[in-house]
């Protein structure tokens, strides 16, 4: 046995149907290359409780020779670059039996070594993988790089998902390798980022499923020693989990409405850290925030017509309003957002930015931030009582304002008493509830004044939507208040 560990680096592209043969030939395209069969028999316990805590275990035979694999997300999120991974070539001719003693010493056979700690039962074969790879290794800028364009199937009892995906690993060198490498990759040949892992897959392929998990961001790692941009950086790596998880599982069809809500929420995350926070250092391209806002937008037509529509048909049904033509869709497919060549290039930017070198900073990180949550409350939650008299334009910024303080706030938790930041989130959170009724009135609203000109049926959905909107601006007004009354937690 010869057992090597390591921090894996590596990016997984997903390859479509029109790119298969000029995908290969450019793997192929020179000397060095491999073709090796991989056949993989991935466990789990009974439970599922690997599968739970984004852990791969596998053994695979590897042309003649038996590897056995551990693999885990970082305990802080998958950013689809970085995981941790073990690595032991077993000894024999036979599929060896999983043994967890053989990760024993490393970070991530600890995770299993807990995990396993008083199962009765032995894990067992889950589902398994056939695949064809074609591998080269090659220098680029910034070190040696291994191409492995994967073709095959997961299969899970008669249930099989095809593979098609080209992996570009980290051999020796620094992540832009790996970065810059799947940039050119992505405008030659039109693939995309796909984070989903061969495990994953397999478990939902083994659990019947055709719908990926929801994807939260988690609550960024900071440390008020942080540089700004050390903190920031930090702060687009966990926003980045929730856009690329969910954003990935739609553009793969394995997502639906509320994964692309989801990944919205995420790009609104990052647009908030870089407009609060970029101005603090030289490394945040301006440009991101503007390109970000252009996807949310794409992303939010869909969502105005399926949601916002649904909240209030029935209700404009029970209140008598006559058969009204719906207001027609020019959504674009979210699918094809995700999987779009400017989209993927904004991802690998800001994934560079993620794994780049931190620049120093004179100003301390919690007097930047205090500061930031100073501004912002004192502009979203000023002067309630005057709120209904305001324009609908400044209602509306209001509204924004207050979710930024809230983004903010929990983005940067974990630099002061978690208690304290719950309490206060807890305490805005009914007013972003108010301002989103009422701005969801508003969209509504507009959505069925357009069809006024082809249907003036659609008159009455303006009207009655009008009507609630002025109810909708007034029931603000108290919770408005009650964040006004929120004790702040960030002053010393």
């Amino acid at each position: 046995m010869q057992p090597t560990a390591n921090h894996e680096l590596e990016l997984k592209l997903r390859v479509p149907h029109r790119s298969l043969r000029e995908v290969e030939v450019a793997v192929r395209g020179r000397a060095g290359t491999t073709r090796t069969h991989l056949q993989a028999s991935y466990v789990d316990t009974p439970d599922r409780r690997l599968a739970a805590a984004g852990i791969g275990w596998r053994v695979r035979k590897e042309g003649r020779r038996w590897v056995q694999t551990l693999k885990a997300d970082r305990r802080n999120g998958p950013d689809g670059l970085s995981r941790l991974e073990h690595n032991v070539v077993v000894a024999g001719r036979t599929r060896p039996t999983p043994d967890a003693s053989l990760h024993a010493g490393t970070e991530v056979g600890e995770r299993l070594a807990t995990l396993l700690d008083g199962l009765a039962t032995p894990p067992a074969e889950r589902f398994r993988t056939d695949i064809w790879r074609l591998a080269r290794q090659t220098r680029v800028k910034g070190g040696t790089i291994e191409l492995a364009f994967d073709r095959g199937s997961i299969i899970a009892a008669d249930r099989h998902t095809p593979v098609c995906e080209l992996e570009i690993e980290l051999v020796k060198g620094r992540p832009h390798a790996v970065i810059a490498t799947a940039r050119t990759w992505v405008q030659r040949h039109g693939l995309w980022i796909d984070v989903a892992t061969k495990a994953q897959r397999g478990n939902m392929l083994a659990d019947e499923r055709n719908e990926s998990p929801l994807v939260k961001a988690p609550t960024p790692a900071l440390d008020p020693a942080m540089s700004i941009d050390a903190a920031v950086r930090e702060m687009t790596r966990a926003c980045l989990v929730q856009v690329m998880g969910n954003a990935s599982a739609v553009a793969a069809g394995m997502g639906g409405h509320e994964h692309v809500h989801q990944a919205r929420i995420g790009i609104r995350k990052l647009r908030t850290v870089f407009s609060t926070f970029g101005a603090y250092t030289p490394a945040v391209d301006p440009s991101w925030g503007t390109r970000l806002a252009e996807v949310f937008t794409r992303l939010g037509a869909g969502r105005d017509r399926l949601v916002v529509l649904a909240q209030w048909i029935d209700a404009l049904r029970e209140a008598g309003a006559p058969p009204i033509t719906q207001p027609s869709s020019s959504s674009e497919d979210p699918a094809e957002i995700f999987r779009s060549v400017g989209f993927n290039l904004l991802l690998l930017d800001l994934l560079d930015y993620v794994h780049g070198d931190a620049l120093a900073s004179d100003v301390p990180l919690l007097s930047a931030v205090g500061g930031e949550l100073r501004s912002l409350r004192r502009r979203s939650v000023r002067d309630p009582k005057l709120f209904p008299d305001l324009p609908p334009l400044k209602q509306h910024a209001v509204r924004k304002k207050l979710k930024r303080l809230r983004y903010v706030a929990e983005l940067t938790s974990a630099l002061y008493d978690r208690k304290k930041v719950n309490r206060y989130v807890k305490a805005i959170a009914p007013a972003q509830e108010a301002l989103g009724v009422m701005n969801d009135l508003t969209v509504a609203t507009e959505l069925y004044r357009a069809v006024v000109p082809v249907d003036s049926t659609a008159w009455f959905a303006v009207g009655w939507l009008s009507s609630r909107r002025e109810a909708a601006v007034k029931a603000c007004v108290k919770p408005l208040r009650n964040a006004e009354a929120a004790t702040p937690y960030w002053r010393a």
